[in-house]
Protein backbone atom coordinates (compact mmCIF):
# COMPACT_ATOMS: atom_id res chain seq x y z
CA UNK A 1 0.00 0.00 0.00
CA UNK A 2 3.20 1.69 0.21
CA UNK A 3 2.26 3.08 -3.49
CA UNK A 4 -0.57 6.05 -2.67
CA UNK A 5 1.67 6.98 0.55
CA UNK A 6 5.17 7.71 -0.02
CA UNK A 7 8.06 8.55 2.95
CA UNK A 8 8.16 12.23 3.59
CA UNK A 9 10.92 13.95 4.27
CA UNK A 10 12.13 13.96 7.97
CA UNK A 11 13.61 16.92 9.68
CA UNK A 12 16.44 16.13 11.98
CA UNK A 13 15.53 17.31 14.94
CA UNK A 14 12.43 15.23 15.58
CA UNK A 15 12.15 11.40 16.50
CA UNK A 16 13.13 8.81 13.77
CA UNK A 17 9.84 7.30 13.86
CA UNK A 18 7.50 10.16 14.68
CA UNK A 19 5.78 11.30 11.63
CA UNK A 20 6.89 14.75 10.41
CA UNK A 21 4.51 17.69 10.46
CA UNK A 22 3.64 19.41 7.30
CA UNK A 23 2.34 22.44 7.17
CA UNK A 24 -1.66 22.45 6.47
CA UNK A 25 -2.16 21.82 2.27
CA UNK A 26 -4.53 23.88 0.66
CA UNK A 27 -7.88 22.10 0.88
CA UNK A 28 -11.10 23.12 -0.54
CA UNK A 29 -12.72 25.94 1.14
CA UNK A 30 -16.08 24.32 1.27
CA UNK A 31 -14.56 21.77 3.62
CA UNK A 32 -11.59 23.55 5.41
CA UNK A 33 -10.96 26.75 6.31
CA UNK A 34 -7.90 27.49 8.93
CA UNK A 35 -8.92 29.67 11.94
CA UNK A 36 -6.46 32.04 12.04
CA UNK A 37 -3.94 32.76 15.36
CA UNK A 38 -5.56 35.79 16.49
CA UNK A 39 -9.20 34.30 16.37
CA UNK A 40 -10.71 36.15 14.04
CA UNK A 41 -11.93 33.26 12.03
CA UNK A 42 -12.74 32.94 8.17
CA UNK A 43 -15.34 31.42 6.93
CA UNK A 44 -16.21 28.56 9.65
CA UNK A 45 -15.95 24.46 8.37
CA UNK A 46 -19.96 23.48 7.51
CA UNK A 47 -19.10 20.27 8.57
CA UNK A 48 -18.34 20.52 11.93
CA UNK A 49 -20.05 21.59 15.17
CA UNK A 50 -18.25 24.67 16.67
CA UNK A 51 -19.50 22.91 20.41
CA UNK A 52 -18.61 19.15 19.14
CA UNK A 53 -15.13 19.37 17.89
CA UNK A 54 -14.14 15.90 16.25
CA UNK A 55 -11.10 14.11 18.32
CA UNK A 56 -9.43 13.56 14.86
CA UNK A 57 -9.88 14.36 11.30
CA UNK A 58 -9.13 12.02 8.26
CA UNK A 59 -8.27 13.14 4.84
CA UNK A 60 -7.70 11.08 1.95
CA UNK A 61 -8.26 9.35 -1.15
CA UNK A 62 -11.19 6.88 -1.33
CA UNK A 63 -9.17 4.72 -3.34
CA UNK A 64 -6.30 4.11 -1.42
CA UNK A 65 -6.38 1.29 1.04
CA UNK A 66 -4.41 2.83 3.58
CA UNK A 67 -7.27 5.37 3.95
CA UNK A 68 -9.22 3.08 5.15
CA UNK A 69 -7.01 1.10 7.63
CA UNK A 70 -6.39 3.95 8.80
CA UNK A 71 -10.29 4.38 9.44
CA UNK A 72 -10.93 1.27 10.72
CA UNK A 73 -7.95 1.61 13.28
CA UNK A 74 -9.78 4.68 14.88
CA UNK A 75 -12.83 3.05 14.47
CA UNK A 76 -11.67 -0.18 16.73
CA UNK A 77 -10.58 2.11 19.11
CA UNK A 78 -13.53 3.74 19.75
CA UNK A 79 -12.58 6.95 17.87
CA UNK A 80 -14.97 8.06 15.11
CA UNK A 81 -12.86 10.42 12.61
CA UNK A 82 -14.69 13.10 10.52
CA UNK A 83 -13.49 11.61 7.01
CA UNK A 84 -12.91 14.01 4.39
CA UNK A 85 -12.48 12.59 0.76
CA UNK A 86 -9.71 14.29 -0.19
CA UNK A 87 -7.00 14.04 -3.02
CA UNK A 88 -3.41 16.23 -3.56
CA UNK A 89 -1.02 15.56 -6.10
CA UNK A 90 1.66 16.63 -3.46
CA UNK A 91 1.10 14.42 -0.91
CA UNK A 92 -1.22 11.66 -2.66
CA UNK A 93 -1.62 9.48 0.89
CA UNK A 94 -4.12 10.36 4.00
CA UNK A 95 -3.74 12.58 6.17
CA UNK A 96 -4.43 13.38 9.76
CA UNK A 97 -5.26 15.94 12.07
CA UNK A 98 -5.76 15.89 16.02
CA UNK A 99 -8.05 18.81 17.41
CA UNK A 100 -9.15 21.84 16.28
CA UNK A 101 -8.48 23.78 12.58
CA UNK A 102 -5.56 25.19 13.62
CA UNK A 103 -3.28 21.68 14.39
CA UNK A 104 -0.82 20.94 12.03
CA UNK A 105 -1.87 18.09 9.53
CA UNK A 106 0.09 14.88 9.93
CA UNK A 107 1.42 13.07 7.20
CA UNK A 108 3.73 9.93 7.00
CA UNK A 109 4.27 6.51 5.84
CA UNK A 110 1.94 3.55 6.69
CA UNK A 111 3.87 2.56 9.43
CA UNK A 112 4.50 6.18 10.95
CA UNK A 113 0.54 6.57 10.57
CA UNK A 114 -0.04 3.64 12.76
CA UNK A 115 2.41 4.41 15.21
CA UNK A 116 0.75 7.81 15.78
CA UNK A 117 -2.57 6.78 16.44
CA UNK A 118 -1.22 4.13 19.02
CA UNK A 119 0.69 6.71 20.80
CA UNK A 120 -2.03 9.02 20.46
CA UNK A 121 -4.80 7.11 21.83
CA UNK A 122 -2.96 3.73 23.76
CA UNK A 123 -6.25 1.81 24.42
CA UNK A 124 -6.09 -1.31 22.56
CA UNK A 125 -6.08 -2.70 19.46
CA UNK A 126 -2.74 -1.20 18.36
CA UNK A 127 -2.51 -0.41 14.97
CA UNK A 128 0.81 -1.75 14.71
CA UNK A 129 1.30 -5.28 14.19
CA UNK A 130 4.12 -7.06 14.95
CA UNK A 131 5.55 -8.65 11.52
CA UNK A 132 5.73 -12.21 11.67
CA UNK A 133 7.92 -14.84 9.42
CA UNK A 134 6.12 -16.21 6.04
CA UNK A 135 5.39 -19.69 8.24
CA UNK A 136 3.94 -17.69 10.85
CA UNK A 137 1.86 -15.38 9.11
CA UNK A 138 0.12 -18.31 7.08
CA UNK A 139 -0.78 -20.27 10.77
CA UNK A 140 -1.81 -16.85 12.18
CA UNK A 141 -4.57 -16.68 9.65
CA UNK A 142 -5.54 -20.10 9.56
CA UNK A 143 -5.83 -19.93 13.36
CA UNK A 144 -7.41 -16.72 13.28
CA UNK A 145 -10.22 -18.61 10.77
CA UNK A 146 -11.00 -21.07 13.33
CA UNK A 147 -11.21 -18.69 16.34
CA UNK A 148 -14.19 -16.58 14.11
CA UNK A 149 -15.93 -20.03 13.05
CA UNK A 150 -16.26 -21.11 16.73
CA UNK A 151 -17.35 -17.73 17.83
CA UNK A 152 -20.32 -17.44 15.29
CA UNK A 153 -20.98 -21.43 16.36
CA UNK A 154 -20.93 -20.55 19.85
CA UNK A 155 -23.00 -17.45 19.47
CA UNK A 156 -25.60 -19.25 17.54
CA UNK A 157 -25.76 -21.94 20.80
CA UNK A 158 -26.43 -19.13 23.19
CA UNK A 159 -29.23 -17.44 21.12
CA UNK A 160 -31.03 -20.91 20.66
CA UNK A 161 -30.75 -21.75 24.49
CA UNK A 162 -32.31 -17.96 24.91
CA UNK A 163 -35.34 -18.89 22.51
CA UNK A 164 -35.81 -21.80 24.76
CA UNK A 165 -35.80 -19.80 27.83
CA UNK A 166 -38.10 -17.53 26.33
CA UNK A 167 -40.48 -20.19 24.96
CA UNK A 168 -40.82 -21.59 28.77
CA UNK A 169 -41.99 -18.57 29.92
CA UNK A 170 -44.47 -18.08 27.55
CA UNK A 171 -42.94 -15.23 25.48
CA UNK A 172 -43.98 -15.71 21.58
CA UNK A 173 -43.02 -11.78 20.71
CA UNK A 174 -40.24 -11.76 18.72
CA UNK A 175 -39.38 -15.41 18.20
CA UNK A 176 -40.68 -15.97 14.55
CA UNK A 177 -38.20 -13.06 13.84
CA UNK A 178 -35.65 -14.41 15.94
CA UNK A 179 -35.71 -18.05 14.46
CA UNK A 180 -34.91 -16.37 11.01
CA UNK A 181 -32.38 -14.46 12.28
CA UNK A 182 -30.31 -17.28 13.24
CA UNK A 183 -31.28 -19.42 9.99
CA UNK A 184 -29.27 -16.90 8.48
CA UNK A 185 -27.01 -16.53 10.95
CA UNK A 186 -26.22 -20.58 10.30
CA UNK A 187 -26.64 -20.18 6.64
CA UNK A 188 -23.79 -17.54 6.31
CA UNK A 189 -21.43 -19.87 8.92
CA UNK A 190 -21.63 -22.92 6.80
CA UNK A 191 -20.72 -21.17 4.05
CA UNK A 192 -17.48 -20.22 5.88
CA UNK A 193 -17.04 -23.18 7.19
CA UNK A 194 -17.12 -25.27 4.09
CA UNK A 195 -15.22 -22.52 2.13
CA UNK A 196 -12.11 -22.86 4.58
CA UNK A 197 -12.15 -26.48 4.30
CA UNK A 198 -11.95 -26.54 0.68
CA UNK A 199 -9.32 -23.83 0.86
CA UNK A 200 -7.48 -26.65 3.37
CA UNK A 201 -8.07 -29.84 1.30
CA UNK A 202 -7.03 -27.58 -2.22
CA UNK A 203 -4.06 -25.63 -1.16
CA UNK A 204 -2.97 -26.51 2.04
CA UNK A 205 -2.87 -30.14 3.00
CA UNK A 206 -0.96 -31.12 -0.34
CA UNK A 207 1.53 -29.12 0.33
CA UNK A 208 1.72 -30.50 3.82
CA UNK A 209 1.71 -33.65 2.54
CA UNK A 210 4.68 -33.31 0.07
CA UNK A 211 6.42 -31.87 2.91
CA UNK A 212 6.00 -34.73 5.32
CA UNK A 213 4.48 -37.91 4.26
CA UNK A 214 2.05 -38.74 2.24
CA UNK A 215 -1.46 -39.56 4.39
CA UNK A 216 -0.49 -36.85 7.03
CA UNK A 217 -3.54 -35.14 6.39
CA UNK A 218 -5.93 -38.22 6.19
CA UNK A 219 -7.41 -37.95 9.81
CA UNK A 220 -8.12 -34.35 8.79
CA UNK A 221 -10.06 -35.22 5.11
CA UNK A 222 -12.07 -37.99 6.49
CA UNK A 223 -13.53 -35.25 9.13
CA UNK A 224 -14.00 -32.81 6.22
CA UNK A 225 -16.13 -35.70 4.74
CA UNK A 226 -18.24 -35.71 8.04
CA UNK A 227 -18.81 -32.51 8.23
CA UNK A 228 -21.73 -32.26 5.48
CA UNK A 229 -24.09 -34.37 6.93
CA UNK A 230 -24.05 -32.78 10.50
CA UNK A 231 -24.20 -29.42 8.91
CA UNK A 232 -27.64 -30.58 6.62
CA UNK A 233 -29.10 -31.71 9.54
CA UNK A 234 -28.89 -29.09 11.47
CA UNK A 235 -29.87 -26.68 8.76
CA UNK A 236 -32.90 -29.12 8.75
CA UNK A 237 -33.52 -29.07 12.84
CA UNK A 238 -34.03 -24.79 11.73
CA UNK A 239 -36.11 -25.38 9.08
CA UNK A 240 -38.67 -27.45 11.29
CA UNK A 241 -38.36 -25.07 13.85
CA UNK A 242 -39.44 -22.19 12.28
CA UNK A 243 -42.31 -24.26 10.84
CA UNK A 244 -43.61 -24.41 14.53
CA UNK A 245 -45.93 -22.05 16.61
CA UNK A 246 -43.66 -20.38 19.48
CA UNK A 247 -44.58 -21.89 22.41
CA UNK A 248 -45.93 -25.19 21.63
CA UNK A 249 -44.63 -28.30 22.99
CA UNK A 250 -43.84 -29.31 19.46
CA UNK A 251 -41.73 -25.89 19.03
CA UNK A 252 -39.79 -26.45 22.39
CA UNK A 253 -38.55 -30.02 21.32
CA UNK A 254 -37.35 -28.31 18.42
CA UNK A 255 -35.33 -26.29 19.84
CA UNK A 256 -33.96 -28.81 22.59
CA UNK A 257 -33.22 -30.81 19.44
CA UNK A 258 -31.41 -28.40 17.61
CA UNK A 259 -29.61 -27.48 20.70
CA UNK A 260 -28.08 -31.02 21.42
CA UNK A 261 -26.94 -31.02 17.82
CA UNK A 262 -25.43 -27.64 18.00
CA UNK A 263 -23.01 -28.88 21.10
CA UNK A 264 -22.59 -31.63 19.46
CA UNK A 265 -21.33 -29.52 16.15
CA UNK A 266 -19.49 -27.35 18.26
CA UNK A 267 -17.46 -30.57 20.16
CA UNK A 268 -16.68 -31.44 16.65
CA UNK A 269 -15.41 -28.70 15.58
CA UNK A 270 -13.39 -27.86 18.97
CA UNK A 271 -11.27 -31.44 18.37
CA UNK A 272 -11.19 -30.96 14.76
CA UNK A 273 -9.62 -27.30 15.08
CA UNK A 274 -7.44 -28.23 17.74
CA UNK A 275 -5.92 -31.37 16.03
CA UNK A 276 -4.91 -29.57 12.97
CA UNK A 277 -3.41 -27.29 15.12
CA UNK A 278 -1.69 -29.26 17.05
CA UNK A 279 -0.33 -31.83 14.52
CA UNK A 280 -0.64 -30.31 10.64
CA UNK A 281 0.42 -26.06 11.31
CA UNK A 282 3.98 -26.94 12.73
CA UNK A 283 4.92 -28.71 9.39
CA UNK A 284 3.88 -25.14 7.69
CA UNK A 285 7.45 -23.99 9.01
CA UNK A 286 8.94 -27.18 7.55
CA UNK A 287 7.19 -26.56 3.95
CA UNK A 288 9.09 -23.07 4.46
CA UNK A 289 12.42 -24.79 5.13
CA UNK A 290 12.06 -26.97 2.39
CA UNK A 291 11.25 -24.68 0.20
CA UNK A 292 13.78 -22.08 0.61
CA UNK A 293 16.57 -25.46 0.49
CA UNK A 294 14.75 -25.98 -2.81
CA UNK A 295 15.13 -22.17 -3.97
CA UNK A 296 11.29 -22.52 -4.42
CA UNK A 297 10.06 -20.09 -2.04
CA UNK A 298 8.93 -17.03 -4.76
CA UNK A 299 5.01 -17.89 -3.91
CA UNK A 300 5.59 -18.91 -0.10
CA UNK A 301 7.46 -15.94 1.44
CA UNK A 302 6.25 -12.26 1.57
CA UNK A 303 2.81 -12.94 2.61
CA UNK A 304 2.84 -14.86 -0.93
CA UNK A 305 0.98 -17.99 0.98
CA UNK A 306 -1.57 -15.73 3.06
CA UNK A 307 -2.41 -14.19 -0.28
CA UNK A 308 -2.81 -17.65 -1.64
CA UNK A 309 -5.60 -18.34 1.13
CA UNK A 310 -7.52 -15.54 0.64
CA UNK A 311 -7.62 -16.29 -3.18
CA UNK A 312 -8.93 -19.44 -2.24
CA UNK A 313 -11.41 -18.20 -0.23
CA UNK A 314 -12.75 -15.13 -2.54
CA UNK A 315 -16.44 -15.56 -0.73
CA UNK A 316 -15.02 -14.67 2.66
CA UNK A 317 -13.12 -12.27 1.78
CA UNK A 318 -15.56 -10.47 -0.46
CA UNK A 319 -19.39 -10.96 0.33
CA UNK A 320 -18.88 -12.95 3.23
CA UNK A 321 -16.12 -10.81 4.88
CA UNK A 322 -17.84 -8.61 7.27
CA UNK A 323 -19.81 -11.46 9.03
CA UNK A 324 -16.32 -13.34 9.02
CA UNK A 325 -14.60 -10.31 10.66
CA UNK A 326 -17.70 -9.92 13.74
CA UNK A 327 -16.67 -13.47 15.28
CA UNK A 328 -13.13 -11.87 15.93
CA UNK A 329 -12.04 -9.69 18.92
CA UNK A 330 -10.77 -6.77 17.98
CA UNK A 331 -7.14 -6.91 18.43
CA UNK A 332 -7.74 -10.07 16.16
CA UNK A 333 -9.53 -8.11 13.49
CA UNK A 334 -6.42 -6.04 13.19
CA UNK A 335 -4.24 -8.63 13.32
CA UNK A 336 -6.35 -10.32 10.04
CA UNK A 337 -6.30 -6.82 8.10
CA UNK A 338 -2.85 -6.55 8.50
CA UNK A 339 -2.29 -9.87 6.94
CA UNK A 340 -4.81 -8.86 4.21
CA UNK A 341 -3.31 -5.43 3.38
CA UNK A 342 -0.08 -7.28 3.15
CA UNK A 343 -0.62 -10.05 1.10
CA UNK A 344 -3.39 -8.79 -1.32
CA UNK A 345 -2.04 -7.42 -4.60
CA UNK A 346 -5.50 -5.94 -5.92
CA UNK A 347 -5.97 -2.77 -4.22
CA UNK A 348 -9.61 -2.18 -5.33
CA UNK A 349 -10.37 -6.15 -3.74
CA UNK A 350 -8.23 -4.73 -0.23
CA UNK A 351 -10.42 -1.26 -0.35
CA UNK A 352 -13.77 -3.20 -0.77
CA UNK A 353 -12.83 -5.29 1.99
CA UNK A 354 -12.07 -2.84 4.13
CA UNK A 355 -14.82 -0.42 2.97
CA UNK A 356 -17.09 -3.40 4.20
CA UNK A 357 -15.54 -3.79 7.83
CA UNK A 358 -16.36 0.17 7.81
CA UNK A 359 -19.79 -0.49 7.43
CA UNK A 360 -19.75 -3.27 10.21
CA UNK A 361 -18.50 -1.36 13.20
CA UNK A 362 -20.53 1.98 11.98
CA UNK A 363 -23.46 -0.30 12.04
CA UNK A 364 -24.75 -0.40 8.60
CA UNK A 365 -24.38 -3.45 7.29
CA UNK A 366 -26.22 -6.65 7.32
CA UNK A 367 -23.70 -8.37 9.59
CA UNK A 368 -24.07 -5.41 12.22
CA UNK A 369 -27.05 -7.94 14.10
CA UNK A 370 -24.47 -10.44 14.40
CA UNK A 371 -21.44 -8.36 15.90
CA UNK A 372 -23.89 -6.95 18.16
CA UNK A 373 -24.95 -9.97 18.91
CA UNK A 374 -21.49 -12.11 19.42
CA UNK A 375 -20.33 -8.41 21.98
CA UNK A 376 -23.00 -9.65 24.31
CA UNK A 377 -20.83 -12.16 25.37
Amino acid sequence: MGNCCPEPHRQSHRHPLSPPRVPSPPLPPTEIVKVRSNKTATKPDPMVDPAEEPPVRLYGPETCPLTWRLRLTFLYKGITPQFIPWESPILPGPLLRFGGMSADVISGSEQELLECIDKRFTGEPNGVVSKLEPAEEVVLALELQHKSLERHLEGIIRSVKEMAVAGKKGRKTGAAAEGRRISRWYAELVEVMLEHARMEESLLFPVLERAAYKGVCKVANEQHAGDLPMLNGIKEDIKSLLSFEAGTSLYQEALLNLSQRLKKLQDHFKDHFREEEKELFPLIDSVYRMQRIESDISNWSNSGWVGQVVNATESIHSRLFPFFIAGLLPHEAMEYVDLICRSTRDPQWLVSMLQSLTSLLEGTCQSSFIFDSLLKK
